[in-house]
């Protein structure tokens, strides 16, 4: 499939946004790059390619635009492999320390081991990700304006 045809590129966006809602539906945020129906790059130039034929035709709407700006900056959302479940295993344990009733029994617990061991690299994952959302949404809002 071509992403710049614009018949190409709305079937992209299609299978798409459908990876993308069941990704959110399921809470699978983040989630693997490598369950993308397309490539990055593709699914980029697709929604740009949409985005640029429904401003020229008029039909773009308020709506629509944010529907489709969510969908851009979601690529952000989808990482390797290793990364994904690096973020799954923090939360992971987090969730098993609220069952934990004092500091001192939850800092005898793996879950308490996996958080010390991994805290720095799941917030670097998790501050690369949002300045990778924001740069994705100026850059959606680039060529998302009619002008």
């Amino acid at each position: 499939m071509n992403p710049t045809d614009p018949n190409d590129a709305q079937q992209i966006v299609i299978e798409y946004a459908r990876v993308l809602e069941r990704d959110l539906t399921e809470e699978r945020h983040p989630a693997r790059i490598d369950s993308l129906p397309f490539a990055v790059a593709d699914i980029k130039a697709a929604i740009r390619t949409s985005v640029t034929h429904l401003v020229a035709s008029g039909q773009l709407t308020n709506e629509l635009r944010d529907y489709l700006e969510t969908a851009y900056t979601s690529l952000a959302e989808y990482l390797d492999a290793e990364l994904v479940e690096l973020v799954a295993e923090y939360r992971r344990s987090a969730d098993q320390l609220t069952d934990v009733r004092t500091v001192q029994d939850k800092a005898q617990t793996a879950a308490w081991q996996t958080i010390v061991q991994s805290s720095a690299l799941a917030g670097e994952v998790a501050r690369v990700t949002t300045e990778q959302a924001e740069k994705l949404r100026r850059e959606f809002r680039t060529f998302s304006t009619p002008g």
